[in-house]
Order: C-alpha cells, then sequence, then structure tokens
C-alpha cells in the first residue's frame, strides 16, 4: 500500500534545500547597483584587486549586473547578451525610493464633511463646493 498523502517526502526536502540557497546566492537589487555606479562610487566598485575565490581572479566583472566572469571574453559575450542590456536599461531610470514612497499623493479633488455633515468638495483652487445630490428616504 502506499503512503498517506500528509507525510513528508523527498519534495518538501528538496523545497527547503532550494529557499535555502536561493537566499544565499541572492544577486543585489537595482537601488543598491544604482547607488554603486553614480560618479563619486564607480572607481571603488569597478577595479578588484586580484582574488582567487572570485571567478577569473575578480578581474572580468560588470558593474551593471554584479558579475563576476572566468575570462574577458564571456565578459565581452555577456555585455551583447540581452540579461545586460535589459539591466542597463533598468539603471537608466532612478529607482524608486523609500522617500518618494512616504511622499503624500494629490489627486485634485477631495471630498470633505462640512459641519452638518453635508458633503462638500474642494478643487485644486482651494473653492468649496456644495453637493446637489440630495437622498431621499
Amino acid at each position: 500500500m502506499g503512503r498517506y498523502s500528509g507525510h513528508g517526502g523527498t519534495h518538501t526536502k528538496k523545497k527547503q534545500y532550494k529557499r535555502a540557497r536561493s537566499t544565499k546566492n541572492r544577486a543585489k537589487d537595482i537601488d543598491q547597483i544604482f547607488d554603486e555606479i553614480q560618479p563619486e562610487t564607480i572607481d571603488k566598485f569597478s577595479k578588484f584587486e586580484v582574488d582567487p575565490d572570485l571567478p577569473g581572479m575578480g578581474q572580468n566583472y560588470c558593474i551593471h549586473c554584479s558579475k563576476h566572469f572566468v575570462t574577458n571574453e564571456d565578459l565581452q559575450s555577456h555585455i551583447k547578451g540581452k540579461p545586460h542590456k535589459i539591466r542597463v536599461k533598468e539603471l537608466k531610470t532612478k529607482p524608486y525610493s523609500l522617500a518618494e514612497s512616504q511622499i503624500p499623493v494629490d489627486n485634485g479633488v477631495k471630498l470633505n464633511r462640512d459641519a452638518n455633515g453635508v458633503p462638500t468638495t474642494t478643487d485644486v483652487s482651494g473653492t468649496i463646493k456644495k453637493s446637489t445630490t440630495t437622498t431621499s428616504v
């Protein structure tokens, strides 16, 4: 007879393994790379010392994608590829930041209530108009 469906088999173990590996090998986000390619910090992140732990001794690095390559030919073929071109296009615009998310949105017309509870609208110019709709019971 077969196992009952509530028993965790190899699939759950594989899922946990994949989740752990994906968080360990997480790449840099767009806003982090955008900060690195600014003119005042690009020299710091564009040149690396020889490091035997990195691919290609750390000498072939794509700043836009934050990736190391084994040979210069691999780097040049990566630069001609579609994922690199998409990343460069994303980095041309400033990424959405926390400060921008906290700016209040003004849509122009706001619905307010006066002292009697009658809805009034305030235009962008600041003039107050009383609502002409009436409710019948």
